[in-house]
């Protein structure tokens, strides 16, 4: 049997690192494969930027995991975005253990965005989604040692520093700045994402809309051309209507249309 390497990405590893997520038998879906351009653009700013920002673990010449990663330079963090193996054949190879065992080693080293100084701490936040029988990341992470952060049980550390207890600088919240040109309209901004699934999602939420508003005009915004549009607005991505910020999460759908529903009923002036 062979055996699990790591590389770390490079320019000519970013076409498999985008391909790895999506299902072969969806990879000529249209929504797939704007998914999986969006996630290249952001793969060639990531290596530009940072340098380091994803492995891939590979069994002979094929990728079987990925985990993808950002710096955090003003807390000597590394913020895990995750960290996936998609395939029930390759579950029980440690891949996932070898990726994150991978990424501790280098951050153990001086790197640039730190000043030349090792990362103090990994960082991750979880989310429910596995397969059936896949082991769930929460339980991963904490068997990998990872400890919770206050009383999220979603947001979990692993300290690269003896002693050290992680306190998260407060994080910036995500904040919709209404415009009124938002009004009796919906307005969904997409771009460049970690994530090819995130445009497949935003086309879902485009049909929710439709369905509650079947008449209403839908502007989609691309923050990688028009990025004054986004700033503007304060968001990279999501979806506006009727100049309210939609922060239901699309796959729970009668959540979804319900707050569709309310923020099209709510025509008081912000």
């Amino acid at each position: 049997m062979e055996g699990i390497r790591i590389v770390n990405v490079g320019e000519e590893h970013i076409e498999a690192l985008c391909r790895l997520c999506v299902p072969p038998e969806r990879r000529d879906e249209p929504e797939f494969i704007r998914g999986m351009e969006e996630k290249g653009k952001w793969a060639v700013t990531m290596l530009h930027e940072w340098g380091s920002f994803a492995k891939l673990a590979y069994r002979g010449s094929s990728p079987v995991g990925l985990i993808q990663y950002e710096p955090i330079p003003d807390e000597r963090a590394v913020s895990i975005l995750c960290i996936y193996v998609p395939d029930r054949e390759h579950w029980r190879l440690n891949a996932a253990s070898k990726l994150l065992d991978s990424l501790i080693e280098e951050m153990e080293k001086p790197k640039d965005c730190f000043g030349g100084r090792t990362a103090r701490v990994l960082v991750t936040r979880t989310f429910p989604g596995e397969k059936p029988d896949q082991y769930p990341a929460r339980s991963f992470f904490l068997r990998k040692g990872f400890q919770q952060v206050g009383d999220d049980a979603n947001h979990l550390y692993l300290p690269l520093i003896e002693g050290l207890t992680y306190h998260p600088v407060a994080e910036k919240q995500v904040s919709y700045l209404p415009q009124r040109e938002d009004r009796g309209i919906a307005v969904i901004i997409h771009g460049p994402t970690f994530c090819p699934y995130s445009y497949l999602f935003l086309k879902r939420a485009e049909r929710l809309i439709m369905e509650v508003a079947p008449g209403v005009q839908i502007r989609w915004i691309d923050s990688a051309v028009e990025p004054e549009e986004a700033e503007k607005r304060g968001l990279n991505e999501g979806c506006v209507v009727n100049a309210k910020h939609i922060k239901a999460f699309v796959l729970q759908e009668e959540d979804f249309k319900a707050e569709v529903s309310q923020a099209l009923c709510n025509d008081e002036d912000d």
